[in-house]
């Protein structure tokens, strides 16, 4: 059942810092992954009479979450046992709204399809997409999920339901017991289930426990009951061992009536298997993340350790049965937790919590088995998982995801070189330096990206973007244009004393900023962030709009305590929708659209412009007073004039 889409206007907090692994050891899919070889066979495809498919997924946990359980359990980062999986590699985790949430990434993780937050298996459009568990189903395959969250909750929701709101448990539950009908859950939710005269109920009708047992399926309360039913296993079970989230390890009472992650995993496993066409099973260790929204580093610990043994236990049985998959990974780091420092084993490190929300950060993928291999030493996608996961369960070669443009603050994405810098920033090499612009466009809007170095809090990077170039139809100059002063955005955009590059024609219809590495989600709006409209239709000198876009920073791109070195193609970026850039076309664009496009650096007022801009600025342009941009880059964005943006022609710069 679909619930009403509820939209939140939320500005997220600044991305992370945490610290990222060697990238000599890691490689970037730009460059490590080749699409032109072939897909290894043995690998990726059949006879598999009996896949055992397994995905873990420890919600919230980031690089900083792994080494802080290993220090505290091992005094050593690196220690714990997900670590010793032979193939390691990471995952971006980005969705179309930028900083993802738990729904959109296991989407992704599900489906192999890109949404936006707050969804549960819809794509883009609102439409069902199948995910694993059904394609399991499908095939014969028995097929379940396991949680310490509500089995309501985002991450196995979006494996066992759709809906337009991850928050409509009531609907996704009647969704998983009536539509979805998964072989097995375990885990949270009782209160979504139990008919409204129990007062631990929060449903006004006879709840869904009555059809759960007419489909054949055994429910249970407590652990005893789970190893009461595991002992007998039945063909369908659901085990709802809370009205809510189950408790955090750490205040679990002695006598406690509610099994460990382990034991509900190891229950599963032998639930499922059962099924002798093999199975599809997603576990998830959901309190990390809900830890960390509280940045309380022990219970986030303790429950990075419970999933850690859930791991082994789980590896150990993989490894004893043939033809079994295991992919361990997160959805989203949460909290930016990053070690400071550390005395021994037992005692819990120094930490810093950058703020309570999600993070841009990458998370690591730990694996064993088969089809597995893509992932090793590489940087790829959530929408892999799926792929690699998709291909075992079906017995068919690895099927590679398509390319999505996605605000992830990576141009691994772009398909077209970019405009390099040629002048070294004198705002401070490491702090403060835009090293190239990127422009890339599909039928649903265009990406602006500019690797580089910026600063937490100081200074903001401001791209220029004329929509109908050759028109002259907005501002060609911002030396002065601007008086709207009513947020961060106007007034340092009102601030700028900036010439335009003098190309005839040109005139900048929007400008996008982000002040101080501050981004914003695409649902939502900052004052100190975001796409502002400039001209007549778009909005006004005095009256500046502001315009839907996502907006986002990549992998340790923002300084804070010391100076960084950039990182390959990692930066600002922002998708635009066309509906945002031609709103009168609903979303197609002029036919054979040019939009050109520039990008400056300058100081967190705007009044004092850098010797960064891109194109870069020529001797005489930064000799001017006002300094004056010295050119733009020229985007063909519908290559074939049929009024649907390709992108497909490569940018050019002028002059």
């Amino acid at each position: 059942m679909l619930s009403l889409l509820t939209l939140l206007a939320c500005t997220p907090p600044p991305a992370d810092t945490a610290p990222a692994p060697d990238d000599s050891a890691i490689a970037d899919d730009s460059s490590a992954v080749d699409d032109t070889a072939p897909v290894d066979d043995t690998q990726d495809t059949g006879p598999h009479i009996r896949p055992r498919v397994i995905l873990m997924i420890g919600d919230g946990m980031g690089p900083g979450q792994l080494a802080s359980a290993s220090l505290y359990a091992h005094g050593v980062e690196g220690g714990l046992f997900m670590e010793t999986l032979p193939t390691h590699g990471q995952l971006r985790t980005a969705s179309l709204s930028g900083i993802t949430d738990s729904a959109a990434a296991g989407t992704a993780m599900s489906s192999g399809v890109k949404t936006w937050n707050g969804r549960v298996a819809l794509d883009r459009d609102s439409q069902p997409v199948t995910t694993l568990v059904e394609l399991a189903l499908s095939r014969g395959r028995a097929a379940g999920v396991v949680s310490t969250a509500s089995v309501t909750h985002a991450t196995p929701a979006s494996f066992t339901a759709h809906d337009l709101s991850r928050f409509s448990y009531v609907d996704i539950a009647e969704d998983q017991v009536r539509e979805v009908q998964p072989t097995l859950m375990l885990g949270g939710g009782l209160a979504y289930f139990l008919p409204a005269e129990d007062e631990r109920s929060v449903r006004d009708d006879e709840g869904l426990l009555i059809e759960l047992s007419d489909r054949g399926c055994a429910t249970v309360e407590d652990a005893a009951g789970l190893a009461a039913a595991v002992a007998a296993p039945p063909t369908c079970l659901v085990g709802l061992f809370d009205t809510e989230h189950m408790t955090y390890v750490l205040d679990r009472p002695e006598d406690t009536s509610q099994p460990t992650l382990t034991d509900m995993s190891l229950a599963a496993l032998e639930v499922l298997d059962q099924d002798p066409d093999g199975f599809f099973l997603m576990i998830e260790g959901a309190r990390i993340d809900m830890a960390s929204h509280g940045n309380d580093l022990e219970r986030a610990v303790h429950e990075t350790l419970a999933f850690d043994e859930a791991v082994e236990a789980v590896s150990a049985w993989a490894a004893a049965h043939e033809d079994t998959t295991l992919i361990v990974t997160a959805d989203h780091e949460c909290g930016g937790l990053e070690v400071l420092g550390h005395t021994q084993a037992g005692d819990y490190p120094q930490v810093d919590w950058r703020w309570g929300n999600h993070t841009n950060a990458r998370v690591d993928l730990f694996a064993q088995g088969a089809g597995v291999d893509r992932f090793n030493l590489n940087v790829l996608d959530h929408t892999w998982v799926h792929a690699a996961l998709a291909a075992q369960l079906t017995g068919q070669a690895l099927v590679e995801p398509p390319v999505v443009l996605t605000p992830d603050g990576s141009i691994a994405d772009h398909r077209h070189a970019p405009v390099p810098q040629t002048r070294e920033t004198d705002f401070g090499v490491g702090w403060n330096q835009l090293d190239a612009l990127s422009l890339d466009a599909d039928d649903r809007g265009l990406a602006v990206a500019v690797p580089g170095v910026f600063t937490w809090e100081q200074n903001a990077v401001v791209v220029l973007l004329d929509v109908d170039y050759g028109a002259a139809t907005g501002l060609a100059d911002l030396d002065g244009a601007i008086t709207d002063q009513d947020g961060g955005v106007e007034i340092l955009l009102a601030e700028m004393r900036l010439d335009g590059p003098g190309a005839a024609g040109f005139g900048a219809d929007y400008a996008l900023v982000s002040i101080g590495g501050t981004e914003v989600y695409a649902d939502s709006f900052s004052q100190k962030a975001g796409l502002r409209g400039l001209t007549e239709a778009l909005g006004a000198p005095d009256d500046l709009w502001w315009v839907r876009a996502a907006l986002n920073f990549g992998e340790q791109v923002r300084a804070s305590v010391a100076a960084l070195t950039p990182r390959d193609g990692e930066g600002f970026e922002a998708v635009i929708p066309w509906t945002s850039l031609y709103p009168d076309l609903l979303g197609q664009v002029p036919p054979g659209a040019t939009i050109a496009a520039t990008a400056v650096l300058v100081n967190t007022s705007g009044d004092t412009v850098s010797n960064q801009a891109l194109p870069p600025f020529t001797d005489a342009g930064l000799a001017a007073s006002p300094p004056a941009l010295s050119g733009l880059v020229l985007f063909t964005v519908d290559s074939d004039g049929d009024g649907v943006g390709d992108g497909e022609a490569a940018p050019v710069g002028w002059p």
